[in-house]
């Protein structure tokens, strides 16, 4: 039967399974101090008892005491302290030994005794294990040389009854001990030799991943490298010093020089850019990690220039990786929107003005009707070669001279109605020559180069004979000393840059005029607004600043070009391009004017909101022989259309008006009046009328102000068409 105290004893008598929060090697040094602690225990019980009954008291308590420490050890060990045991019994045994040789003088053969556990049990907890195995042989030597010290009677004290059995006692003890030594040393060799193998294999399998990672990283780079090839950014890495350690393809071919020459070498000497103020001069943000990005102008290799963006970055080894990025095309690009925006701003200041002038311009033409219309009927009845005839010629020519101006006003903002024709460019300067002359003066010398071949041009002919005329008086004001004047005209054919230049504008031939002067020339801030409206030079208020403008407007107009270069002191040259059409095309285009005005007896409803413009365009038209009938507005023409009796064959009438327009009069007119002509009239620009259809093909229309002989003249072919 069991009882608690047995399986207590039990319980503390059996070694260890696994010391408590311990890992393997812990355990088994616990399991060892158990086994050796528990033998030393048992070897020094007969010494005590030996030491006791010879009278040695001293050398008794020690080996007690030693005992206890030993129990004590072991139970420590069993709670998870295995070093603090060890460490306990390592101690003890030294101090044991001295007390045994200051308290016994029989105490030398048990000092021999207690050398191989102390050696066992110190080796096994605290040296590494070929030290053990070392302590163990000695431990076998130490027990062997006891043993025969025993057998051959070498005792302290003489006890022939107790003394052999003590002997064959301690030689059981140290050979059990040495025993368990052996086995122990044994087992660890082995469990060293496995782990040996086991480390082995994984040493193995380490070096097998290390080679499997460096084909990975080689195959990395050789990506990388492809990767860092293939791109359109030359990459360059430079040391510390700025000394360049790598570099890509691209970065070979921006700078001109094969790859092999750059390595080594500094980046400001390979680009030839002054860095110190680029991204590595900048080390305050490169040394906070930040990326500095900078665009200047790098010099290549064969000394040509090139536009860069570098962006350079601090890396943690101290290098510095740098990407230069060839930003030309961005350049031309960024050139180019700014180009297009800059003629943006001036297409939209001169329509804005463009508006202006219309509604301006529709007011002074509607005076200047009026004008000219009671000049010419006054002129009729005044007898020619009289000083009242002079005058009124005069007064007729600053009419038509204010009539220019309302077209200037229209043409810069491209809203005056034109009537192009094909004409001969050659012809047409030919003709302008004596008034080019008259108008630059005697001190300038006229050039005209003219082809020997025709040039035909579909154009309006006052304004591009305006034009000519503009150019050669700027030319006149840029030579106040003389200077010579060459007006050139030739052939040219479009080329994609320059449609590129010129939106809008259709590719095929143009007949190209070119107007230089050997002036004073213009500064580029001048150049920049010389096709603005009212911009002007002169100081002395002699320019109105619409010359260039007009000349712009109406060169667009025609579906042309115009463009001007200058430089101060040397002159300025304006090219003008016209598109160009066969001549052959236009037979029978050109008009055949008498000097007759043609007459009617037809009836003429004529409908104008102005009262003196309708005064006076009924007295022009009753002067050519038409019956007229005059009404103030729409309402007022539909009235009259309706109670008169007799036919009435054609109705003048003013575009815009207040409440019903020309357009919708003349179409209930032709719902009351089937068959009858229709001529529309106004002195608004072109984008007014057109919003009223009146610019369609086949519809008549007579710009104000109008003379007699063009009322005449419109009329008589509305009438028999």
């Amino acid at each position: 039967m069991r009882t608690p105290a047995f399986e207590t004893l039990r319980h503390w008598l059996q070694p260890p399974r696994s010391a408590a929060g311990a890992d393997e090697e812990r355990a088994r040094r616990a399991r060892l101090l158990h086994v050796v602690g528990l033998g030393l225990v048992a070897a020094l019980v007969l010494p005590i008892v030996h030491n006791w009954l010879a009278g040695d008291r001293g050398a008794a308590v020690v080996l007690a005491v030693e005992g206890a420490v030993i129990l004590g050890a072991v139970v420590i060990s069993r709670r998870g302290s295995v070093g603090v045991a060890g460490m306990a019994i390592a101690i003890s045994l030294p101090l044991m030994a001295t007390a045994l040789v200051l308290v016994s003088s029989t105490g030398r053969h048990d000092i021999a005794m207690m050398i191989f556990p102390a050696a066992v049990i110190v080796g096994g907890l605290t040296l590494k294990r070929p030290a053990l195995a070392a302590l163990t042989l000695l431990s076998i030597v130490c027990a062997v040389a006891v043993a025969i010290a025993g057998g051959l009677g070498y005792l302290a004290v003489d006890l022939p009854r107790v003394a052999p059995l003590r002997d064959a006692v301690d030689v059981a003890v140290i050979l059990i001990a040495t025993a368990l030594g052996v086995d122990l040393t044994l087992r660890d060799l082995h469990a060293s030799l496995q782990r040996a193998r086991q480390r082995e294999d994984e040493l193995r399998e380490a070096n097998l991943a290390a080679e499997r990672r460096a084909e990975e990283l080689l195959a990395s780079e050789e990506r990388y490298r492809a990767l860092v090839n293939l791109g359109v950014d030359a990459i360059v890495m430079t040391d510390s010093a700025g000394r360049i350690i790598e570099a890509n393809r691209q970065a070979a071919e921006l700078s001109g020089r094969d790859a092999g020459d750059l390595i080594g070498r500094p980046l400001e000497d390979i680009l030839g850019a002054e860095l110190g103020s680029g991204p590595l001069g900048d080390q305050e943000s490169l040394r906070a990690g930040r990326t500095v990005t900078v665009e200047q102008i790098v010099r290549r290799a064969d000394g040509s220039s090139v536009p860069v963006e570098i962006s350079s970055k601090r890396m943690p080894d101290g290098t510095h990786q740098t990407f230069l990025r060839d930003i030309s095309e961005r350049r031309r690009a960024e050139s180019e929107r700014e180009r297009l925006e800059s003629e943006l701003r001036q297409a939209h200041k001169m329509e804005a003005l463009g508006r202006l002038a219309g509604g301006v311009a529709h007011d002074f033409n509607n005076l200047l009707t009026a004008i000219t219309g009671s000049l010419s009927l006054a002129q009729r009845d005044v007898a020619a070669g009289s000083r009242l005839s002079h005058w009124l010629h005069e007064a007729d020519t600053a009419a038509g001279r204010a009539a220019g101006l309302t077209r200037q006003l229209l043409a810069f903002g491209r809203k005056q109605i034109i009537d192009p024709r094909v004409l001969d460019m050659r012809q047409l300067l030919q003709e302008l020559q004596p008034m080019l002359a008259r108008l630059i003066g005697e001190d300038i010398e006229l050039a005209l180069r003219l082809p020997a071949e025709a040039l035909g041009v579909r154009v309006d002919r006052n304004q591009i004979e305006q034009v000519v005329l503009n150019l050669g008086a700027n030319a006149r004001d840029a030579m106040p000393r003389g200077g010579q004047l060459t007006i050139e005209l030739s052939s040219w054919e479009s080329t994609s840059d320059w449609l590129t230049r010129h939106e809008g504008v259709e590719a095929g031939p143009f007949v190209q005029l070119t107007v230089g002067d050997t002036g004073t020339g213009m500064a580029p801030e001048t150049l920049r607004h010389v096709f603005e409206p009212f911009y002007t030079t002169k100081t002395d208020g002699s320019g109105m600043g619409l010359g260039m403008a007009m000349a712009y407007g109406a060169v667009r107009q025609n579906g042309g070009a115009i463009e001007i270069d200058s430089v101060q002191q040397l002159g300025t040259t304006v090219r003008v391009y016209l598109p160009r059409v066969e001549l052959a095309d236009t037979v029978g285009e050109a008009d055949s004017q008498s000097d007759d005005l043609p007459t009617g007896s037809e009836t003429v409803l004529l409908v104008e909101d102005e009262a003196i413009v309708r005064e006076v365009a009924s007295e022009q038209l009753e002067s050519l022989g038409y019956r007229v009938l005059p009404c103030a507005n729409g309402d007022a023409a539909l009235s009259t259309a309706g109670r008169h009796e007799g036919p009435i064959h054609a109705v003048v009438t003013d575009v815009v008006m207040p409440g019903m327009n020309g357009r919708e009069v003349a179409k209930r007119l032709e719902g009351l009046r089937p068959g009858i002509r229709v001529l529309f009239t106004s002195g608004y620009g072109e984008h007014v009328i057109a919003e009223h259809g009146v610019v369609n093909p086949g519809v008549a229309f007579l710009e104000k102000p109008y003379t007699l002989p063009e009322l005449a003249r419109k009329m008589y072919a509305l009438l028999r068409e």
